[in-house]
């Protein structure tokens, strides 16, 4: 108190004298304690009060006041909150000359030392409010009296000319956005007050002199992020006019998840639209157009029928179900019998000329008519936009129909959309219990590609489970009954055979963890779990045999080597009790072949005995043999190997004739050998996607050659991609595609190459982000010093680095456990967490050949539940995206190992004094992140050192940095997060101010 009484009379002498700034400037020193500001002794609010003392201001002690603050013997924080405490709002001139004083200094507003950040946010919404009550009382004076003098109009004009500067200057905008969420009432208070202004200037049509001010006025009442400056980054839409990341990423996906539902789908392209910011009408254009560009490069087999029907049946309703999910409340409904961007977007698919023509040709039919007939069902076009696009395309396709001169062979496309009707009438059989039926119907399904059909048709529809567990539950009613003979007894048998083969292909080809409940207890189920050999989930074979009985396994010894013995004796066998059990018989027959105990013709007789009775005996016995190969010594394999082929010799007719639909059966049980084979045993002249005796970069050049060429991901190059992946792993597989990436010359072929890598990395997405960021990005930048990675290079990389880092953080986040299982399980049995010794050296050769065979074609779907087929929109279908891409409150490993990894490195980047590119790739990096994730990579930024952005600013002398990234990098709802936001800022304004300045 001692200090403030000399102070003050102080101010006294120096009125009472008329001292100038510099004797006012020269005597305050001598007062206040070396090296103190005058904050502490409340200097501001000292000459505040004398200055205000009147009915006028004293403009003398206001210099004063000025000289302080320019001298800092009394902060800009302590100015603005002794103005905005005066409340005696009714005295206009001193209200008057305060504005004007404001006006002078508003401009150079800053920060020296901590103690003033701590106060200056919320001095600048007390500001504000004072603002707004200075305006408030002044238009509601003219909303009652119709007139205001010309002292209050000058008091009007001197506050529009201070929030028009207030709003122009974007630290204090930044100041004034964190403390709103320090000063939450007197935010509220602001609004309400804006509320008030807005009422009495629409009530009295008052006339403003500065018509921006009242858009000023919001702008300040509601200060959001996007008020604040930020560099942009990320390419413009517009910018982008074909774009490569859609048709990659669901290709992608439709090779991994094809099993997802719709839900699953419409998380993903929403993600990717987020990052894009594309408009509905750009993402329904790509995702059409994405399924022309696959459809038109792959051939008639699997993939082509997977393909075919995720485009008929799957994205109807994926784009029904992003229509729904990007309504906002209360907008207006959309037309009833057809969505508005959907047809906009078929108005830009109708002038790609090329594209169309090649889809015509190879359907045989007018593509846009044949799709958008179907659609017009399910209300996404009307009838009035089938007709038109239909007729558009009509020359065309009459012409191209001409050219062709009736030679082309139909596409299974044209089929497709018929194999709706047969799924459901195979699924309404297998209800019932008539087992003549259920025969007849199961034995057509296996007949030319009808099964392969059926199957992409029940995958892209959620009914693949179901038609699982009705084939299962055909296979258990299947079951010998005691005593029955004749014809009902081969229809039983033969009911068991080929629901058996076809269950057992579908495991192959999906995966027993995507399509058999875990504690199924099922003869199928537990054969699966404890017999049946899968890729990279081989049996021990002394555990499959430990299931035998001794007494069953020597009456089918009898019984198969001398059958006409065993007829005499008669048998309870059921066909269960066969397959169990066929092992312990190979394994004797094995044994006495290897001691010469049994001749070549002894034992090919009992194994085309046993491929006689069933043709899924010979799948059983197939399966022991690959888990027994695998123990075995290299040179010990022929014998099992000439077994298996055995069972791969063709029947004569006579023995087809034996039997009722034996062929289908027999081509089934043949096709499903040998790919039992080929994942435990690959012939070394095989030419397919799984071996190649090249080196790996030699295979990952040629696919990526294809990539180019085609301009866009064919199915063949995502597999072989798949393979590479898991023979190289992530890290491998990463930097070789951002090699690809950075060898790319001009901007365009970046973005592109950067959109179809991106989409690669969806192979595995967390993985390969894992090693993006510690095993790639690192070494890359450290590694070229002498040749650093300049514009565009960083810029490609830091947005592919974000993308993958988002990517990861919302596909494999979710609330509930279920969820996140849900997300982490991978459709294909040969993760690389799940990688057995065998296929570690198979990763020594793994790769893929250029035609490929198509019996070892692997279309494979992810644990999804039944799915949805889409049916669901509005609240359900939301309700499960937001589960599934809802934002984690912490990152999940290895994703938070991984960023804080980088974010380390990023540190040791900006330690130096002097710019680089690697300084301009962290800055790169973050603004991106924060540009594309906004409040979704919360998590991640809560993860950056506490001093890596003031050691960037240091390193980083251009302007790119600005106040809204840096307002963005912190939660403001927490202390923590405000402190280190002002911190950021007023370094940064103390930088830009120093930078600016001009030096006499």
């Amino acid at each position: 108190m001692k200090e403030n009484n000399k102070i003050l009379q102080l101010i006294y002498v120096a009125w009472r004298e008329r001292w100038s700034d510099s004797q006012w400037g020269i005597n305050i020193k001598k007062v206040l304690p070396r090296g103190v500001s005058g904050d502490v002794y409340n200097l501001a609010d000292c000459l505040m009060q004398q200055a205000l003392i009147g009915s006028t201001a004293n403009p003398l002690v206001l210099n004063y006041l000025k000289h302080s603050l320019c001298t800092h013997l009394v902060s800009h924080a302590a100015v603005l909150r002794c103005i905005a405490k005066y409340d005696k709002l009714e005295r206009v001139y001193c209200i008057t000359a305060l504005l004007e004083f404001l006006a002078s200094i508003v401009d150079g507003v800053t920060c020296r030392i901590k103690s003033e950040e701590a106060i200056l946010p919320g001095a600048v919404v007390h500001l504000v409010y004072w603002l707004f009550q200075i305006f408030a009382r002044t238009v509601q004076h003219y909303e009652l009296y119709s007139e205001i003098s010309g002292e209050q109009s000058y008091m009007l004009d001197q506050t529009c000319l201070v929030i028009d500067r207030l709003s122009q200057q974007q630290f204090l905008l930044s100041m004034l956005f964190v403390g709103c969420h320090e000063e939450l009432e007197i935010c509220g208070r602001l609004r309400d007050k804006y509320a008030s202004i807005k009422g009495s200037l629409t009530n009295s049509n008052f006339t403003l002199n500065a018509p921006a001010v009242e858009q000023q006025l919001q702008q300040l009442a509601f200060i959001e992020a996007k008020h604040l400056d930020m560099q942009t980054l990320n390419p413009s839409p517009t910018l982008e006019k074909i774009s490569c990341c859609v048709q990659p990423l669901l290709a992608v996906e439709v090779l991994l998840n094809p099993c997802k539902d719709t839900s699953y789908y419409v998380a993903e392209l929403q993600m990717l639209q987020r990052l894009k910011r594309y408009s509905n009408t750009r993402l329904f254009y790509e995702i059409i157009r994405a399924g022309f560009l696959t459809l038109s490069n792959v051939a008639d087999t699997s993939p082509d029928t997977m393909w075919g029907a995720f485009m008929f049946f799957k994205m109807p309703h994926i784009i029904k179900q992003l229509h729904a999910l990007q309504r906002l409340p209360g907008e207006q409904p959309p037309p009833a019998d057809y969505i508005p961007e959907l047809v906009e977007a078929l108005e830009l698919l109708i002038e790609d000329n090329l594209l169309l023509d090649f889809m015509d040709t190879k359907c045989s039919c007018n593509m846009i008519e044949f799709l958008l007939n179907d659609w017009t069902k399910q209300q996404l076009v009307s009838e009035v936009h089938v007709k038109k696009f239909a007729s558009q395309r009509e020359a065309a396709s009459q012409l191209l129909k001409k050219c062709d001169n009736g030679q082309q062979t139909p596409s299974n496309i044209n089929f497709i959309k018929r194999a709706e009707v047969p799924l459901s009438g195979v699924l309404k059989t297998l209800c019932t219990n008539k087992v003549q039926d259920m025969v007849n119907v199961l034995c057509q399904v296996p007949v030319g590609n009808s099964f392969e059909l059926i199957l992409s048709v029940a995958t892209v529809e959620g009914r693949l489970k179901t038609f699982v567990s009705r084939l299962i539950q055909c296979n258990e009613n299947s079951k010998p009954v005691p005593g029955e003979l004749g014809k009902l007894c081969v229809i039983r048998s033969t009911l068991f055979d080929v629901s058996f083969l076809m269950l057992t292909s579908i495991v192959q080809t999906y995966g027993s963890e995507v399509v058999l409940s875990e504690r199924g207890d099922s003869f199928f189920e537990k054969w699966v779990r404890e017999c049946m050999v899968e890729r990279n989930k081989l049996k021990n074979p002394r555990q499959i045999l430990a299931l035998c009985d001794d007494s069953i396994v020597d009456e089918l010894l009898l019984s198969l080597s001398k059958p006409e013995a065993a007829q005499l004796k008669p048998s309870n066998l059921s066909w269960q009790d066969t397959c169990l059990n066929l092992p312990g018989v190979l394994h004797h027959v094995l044994i006495a072949w290897e001691q010469e105990t049994l001749s070549s013709a002894d034992v090919k007789s009992i194994l085309d005995n046993i491929k006689r009775r069933l043709f899924s005996f010979s799948v059983c016995a197939t399966s022991f043999l690959c888990a027994y190969m695998y123990l075995v010594k290299e040179t010990e394999l022929l014998k099992p190997l000439n077994m298996i082929q055995q069972f791969l010799a063709p029947l004569t007719n006579e023995e087809l004739s034996s039997q009722e639909n034996a062929k289908e059966r027999l081509a089934l049980s043949y096709q499903i050998i040998r790919k039992m084979q080929h994942d435990v045993h690959p012939a070394p002249s095989a030419k397919s996607r799984l071996i190649s005796h090249s080196p790996l970069v030699e295979q990952f050049r040629e696919v990526w050659r294809s990539v180019v060429e085609a301009g866009h991901l064919p199915v063949r190059a995502a597999q072989t991609l798949e393979s590479l992946l898991l023979a190289g792993g992530a890290a491998w597989l990463a930097t070789q595609l951002v090699e690809q990436l950075l060898a790319c010359k001009y901007t365009r072929d970046m973005s592109r190459t950067m959109d179809v890598v991106f989409a690669v990395m969806h192979l595995d997405i967390e993985k390969t982000t894992e090693a993006l960021l510690q095993n790639v990005v690192a070494p890359l930048m450290l590694r070229r010093q002498g040749e650093d990675i300049n514009e565009p290079q960083s810029l490609v990389l830091a947005r592919l680095c974000v993308y993958c880092i988002i990517s990861c953080l919302e596909s494999r986040s979710g609330n509930s456990s279920a969820a996140l299982t849900a997300m982490k399980k991978r459709s294909r049995s040969h993760d690389e967490e799940e990688l057995t010794p065998n296929a570690a050296k198979v990763r020594k050769v793994i790769g893929e050949g250029s035609d490929n065979s198509s019996e070892f074609t692997d279309t494979t779907g992810a644990a999804g539940g039944t799915g949805l087929g889409g049916n669901l929109l509005g609240t359900a279908a939301a309700a499960f995206t937001a589960e599934v891409r809802a934002t984690p409150l912490t990152l999940k490993e290895p994703l938070q190992t991984s960023v804080q990894h980088i974010f380390g490195v990023f540190l040791q980047f900006v330690s130096g004094d002097e710019l680089s590119p690697k300084a301009v790739f962290v800055y790169q990096f973050i603004s991106l992140l924060v540009e594309c994730g906004g409040e979704r990579v919360a998590p991640v930024l809560r993860l950056l050192p506490s001093n890596l952005v003031q050691q960037l600013l240091k390193v980083l002398v251009t302007d790119d940095i600005r106040v809204g990234l840096i307002s963005r990098l912190y939660d403001l709802r927490v202390p923590g997060g405000r402190q280190a936001a002002v911190a950021d800022l007023c370094l940064w304004r103390n930088m830009q101010m120093a930078r600016h300045s001009i030096h006499l």
